[in-house]
């Protein structure tokens, strides 16, 4: 897959996983947690790709956005969305004593946080969300 085509379809995909978790924090459902870091971690895969920088597997946000060049002026959009990461297991799993995490009582905040970075991300990469087709400036943005 072509670097345009990764970043325009995590950016998509980031927008449907941002839409869904706006829906089932109005229901006051846990799992608007997951689906909100799944799709911070989708924007900070696509700066990534644009940097040529492999994040691997795993979900520490904090990491990926720490490889992200300090020129680039969408990291400081990044930081402020980096803190999801920890909603990647702690609303999927019990701990080990057995509680069941709740939705945090900022999530609002946390979604507009997430809004934003995708807004710009989309603005920068030329992405148009409700069109297929490839990102048409998929260089880092400087």
């Amino acid at each position: 897959m072509s670097v345009e085509v990764r970043i325009a379809s995590l950016l998509r995909v980031a927008a449907i996983d941002l839409a869904d978790a706006r829906v089932l924090a109005e229901t006051g459902s846990r799992n608007a947690a997951y689906l909100l870091e799944q799709a911070a971690e989708k924007i900070i895969r696509a700066v990534l790709t644009s940097e040529a920088i492999h994040p691997g597997i795993k979900h520490e946000l904090d990491r990926m956005v720490d490889a992200i060049p300090d020129a680039n002026p969408l990291k400081s959009l990044l930081r402020a969305i980096e803190h999801l990461g920890r909603f990647a297991t702690s609303f999927r799993y019990p701990t080990a004593e057995g509680k069941i995490a709740t939705l945090p009582a900022d999530i609002a905040k946390s979604i507009e946080a997430v809004q934003r970075a995708l807004n710009e991300a989309v603005s920068r990469f030329g992405v148009e969300l409700a069109k297929a087709g490839p990102a048409t400036k998929p260089s880092p943005v400087r």
